[in-house]
């Protein structure tokens, strides 16, 4: 029977929804099936095991019990998953040990045991699907429904936490099914409608925390374009009798608890709830280092809700919902529904964007159903023309074939704006895109790829359990295992987009593999390299800042190689080039464009190649990693003659003599600063400097800026040092005297040598 006021579908509508709903079953399940257990699911799992088979509420510090009523549905029905009770840590009670014990110890099949633990929330998206089916279908007609449905069952950010055993998609489905009850209330009052609001508000609040929202907003909602011929206090109280109601669903579910809170003096009836709340107030407080754009923070962003949003949602979706927005705007006669549509989705963005907790789409899941009915009003203004009709009709079926296509890594989903999923790991982390569900794919190509592997994993997974051997992990939390991080050996490298985007203690362990290219991205969560071979060198000069910044042992470390020749030099004011043409390192202070660069030759820029940065950790300061492959240090001829020209043609003929140490084989000059280009010819341990003496034409007293920065005693006969000098002015410059003295004698050491000033 039809409800006054709403549209009949007809059997072509409710087949449209049998459709619907059969995909999105199906789509889903396919997920339940393949995903490896992503990194909260190890504990929902246990909590729900315990509630159902203790009834204990134990393990629900910062969680609310329905969804685990969920999860732990089905469990008791695996024969071979032993008791709780039974569990070598249940004594002492450590939920995360013990959940690794119920998991990965206990010699479960874990796809059976996910699959059961996954299955009821699936189950719950069929109630999701119907009650977004039947708003649109009210609100506009079959065509609107039609269009909602398809959003809703092909939608990946649904399938993404429909699929997994978590809090996320019960809640999401309570607080639309809230909504929705009260807005079908207001529509035609009756108590049915008025008793399922209450119900579903109770079971909202006892599926996450953040539903207490739900709150304000159905207070919001009673008097926005309502009760304006009722009494003022006649919607109050239809609101205010909702709360004793949806107050004893939510104890019913905590099972009638009635225990202590700390720092309250007396029991409370579910004592649970109300020590869950301390438990998230605290990690709000503490905040949750997370990944945006790049950027790495434990503060939040207000923005990362907005453009997760726009990033993670179908691009269909977004325009069809921008333009139900402006049909909406246009229209009205349509505000007084859509308020209820539009103020459940503000205020959740709004908490959401002053919230520091910026870990996942998945905060946000419960505007989707409410975003799905809005884009189903754009039909009011599609269906005018043909075109529009097929474009919409196109449309849909590129979005139904893009969710098999996607199919099963839809929580690692991004749109074609951002790239498409192989592209999602630089914009964000966490549950947006990497929770450890790629873990069995990974063991698997593993297994058919054969090779030496290297991988780091950032999920709570067993890769023991998967057939991956401890010696091919890479413990990037205690650090046990030596890692080459600017020079990696030879192999195939695969590592989880958390820890590439710096979600660890060193946030740059994975630096040099964000400048190479990515092999594969696997379901968009781990990504896979190849390393051909790894670099050889010689030496590692060490840019002193004012100390050097990695003694030789931990630069040997990093770089994956062995008795390597160190020297150190001060990059501020010289460069080196030790052993003339051989390969090797420079460690320098962290800075994007040296002096040397712009005097450099083309080809000579190409070879100084940042490989590595490293930001400072407790233990380690900032530095960056240059690699040379080999090759002449040379300058860039042409500029020199360009910006620093002479009289005599520079750097054609060099007024110099015959010097024990050093032979000067150019120099440039550009604005106030000149550089000499010398190859050294031998070592001493005198302690020398470089005299730099700028004359001006007027006679007066010179300009002295004598320095060196690279230390004699280190010299090799074939090492290359730029020597800069700054001057005050240059200002009727003739010459620059420049030679070798011992800075404590103040004597000479050769000749001294005359450069002529550009005229």
């Amino acid at each position: 029977m039809v409800e006054k006021g709403q549209h009949d579908p007809g059997l072509a509508g409710r087949l449209i929804v049998v459709a619907a709903l059969l995909l999105f079953f199906g789509l889903g399940l396919n997920a339940t099936l393949t995903q490896s257990p992503t990194n909260d699911e190890p504990a929902h799992t246990l909590r729900g095991y315990v509630l159902q088979l203790t009834g204990g509420l134990q393990y629900q510090t910062g969680h609310t019990p329905a969804s685990h009523r969920l999860i732990g549905l089905l469990l008791p029905t695996e024969r071979t998953l032993p008791t709780p009770d039974e569990l070598p840590s249940w004594p002492g009670g450590e939920r995360l040990q013990l959940a690794s014990e119920l998991l990965w110890d206990s010699g479960v099949d874990i796809s059976r045991l996910l699959f059961l633990a996954r299955l009821p929330i699936l189950w719950t998206g069929l109630i999701l699907g119907s009650l977004v089916a039947s708003w649109a279908l009210s609100w506009h007609g079959r065509n609107a429904m039609t269009v909602a449905m398809v959003l809703f069952a092909a939608a990946p950010n649904v399938l993404a936490s429909a699929t997994l055993a978590t809090t996320d998609f019960l809640t999401a489905v309570s607080y639309f099914g809230t909504v929705y009850a009260w807005w079908r209330y207001w529509r035609h009052p009756c108590k049915r409608w008025w008793l399922l609001t209450a119900v579903f508000l109770g079971i909202a609040l006892a599926s996450k925390l953040t539903a207490v929202l739900l709150l304000p907003v159905l207070f919001l909602l009673t008097f926005l374009f309502l009760g304006k011929d009722r009494p003022w206090w006649q919607p109050f109280l239809a609101w205010l009798g909702l709360l004793p109601v949806a107050a004893i669903i939510l104890w019913l579910i905590y099972g009638l608890q009635i225990d202590l809170v700390a720092g309250w003096p007396w029991p409370v009836p579910a004592a649970a709830y109300l020590g869950s709340w301390q438990n998230v107030l605290d990690h709000v407080e503490r905040g949750h280092r997370a990944f945006f754009l790049g950027e790495l923070s434990g503060d939040g962003w207000w923005s990362y809700f907005p453009v997760t949003f726009a990033v993670k949602t179908p691009l269909l979706t977004l325009v069809l919902l921008v333009i139900g927005l402006i049909v909406i705007m246009a229209r009205r006669s349509l505000w007084s529904t859509a308020v209820f549509l539009l103020v459940p989705v503000a205020v959740l963005f709004a908490a959401a964007m002053t919230s520091r907790l910026n870990i996942g789409y998945r905060h946000i899941l419960p505007v989707l159903p409410f975003v799905f009915v809005i884009a189903s009003t754009a039909v009011l203004w599609i269906r005018r023309w043909a075109v529009t009709r097929l474009l919409l009709v196109l449309g849909l079926c590129w979005y139904v074939f893009a969710a098999l296509r996607q199919q099963p890594h839809f929580l690692a989903y991004f749109n074609e704006v951002a790239g498409g999923t192989a592209q999602g790991y630089r914009y964000l982390g966490d549950s947006n895109l990497d929770w450890g569900q790629d873990l069995g794919r990974l063991a698997a190509l593993v297994k058919r790829q054969g090779g030496t592997w290297t991988i780091s994993y950032a999920g709570t997974g067993d890769p023991a359990y998967y057939g991956i051997r401890p010696e091919q992990l890479l413990d990037t939390a205690a650090g046990e295992r030596p890692f080459a991080a600017a020079n990696p050996p030879p192999g195939y490298y695969a590592i989880s987009a958390n820890h590439w985007q710096g979600i660890l203690e060193d946030a740059d362990r994975f630096d040099w593999f964000r400048r190479q290219e990515i092999v594969q991205s696997l379901g968009g969560s781990i990504l896979i390299y190849t390393v051909n071979q790894q670099a050889i060198g010689t030496w590692v000069a060490h840019c002193v800042d004012p100390a050097p910044l990695l003694e030789p042992s931990a630069a040997e470390a990093v770089l994956g190689q062995t008795g390597l020749r160190h020297v150190w030099f001060d990059c501020r004011q010289s460069w080196v080039l030790p052993g003339g043409d051989e390969p090797g390192w420079y460690i320098t202070p962290q800075q994007d464009d040296w002096w040397i660069m712009n005097q450099l030759a083309p080809e000579a820029q190409d070879n100084l190649q940042l490989v590595y940065r490293h930001r400072a950790t407790v233990e380690t300061p900032s530095y960056d990693v240059y690699y040379w492959p080999g090759g002449a240090l040379l300058p860039d001829t042409q500029r020199i003659l360009r910006e620093a020209r002479t009289t005599e043609g520079l750097a054609v003929e060099l007024p110099h003599a015959p010097n024990e140490l050093a032979t000067l084989t150019g120099y440039a000059v550009q604005d106030l600063v000149w550089t000499g280009y010398w190859q050294i010819v031998s070592s001493t341990p005198q302690p020398v400097s470089i005299r730099a003496h700028l004359y001006a034409t007027s006679g007066a007293a010179p300009q002295v800026a004598d320095s060196l920065g690279y230390a004699a005693e280190q010299w090799r006969a074939g090492d290359t040092l730029w020597q800069r000098y700054q001057f005050a002015t240059s200002e009727g410059a003739a010459y620059l005297e420049t030679g070798f003295y011992n800075y404590q004698t103040l004597d000479l050491i050769g000749s001294l040598l005359h450069l002529p000033a550009p005229p």
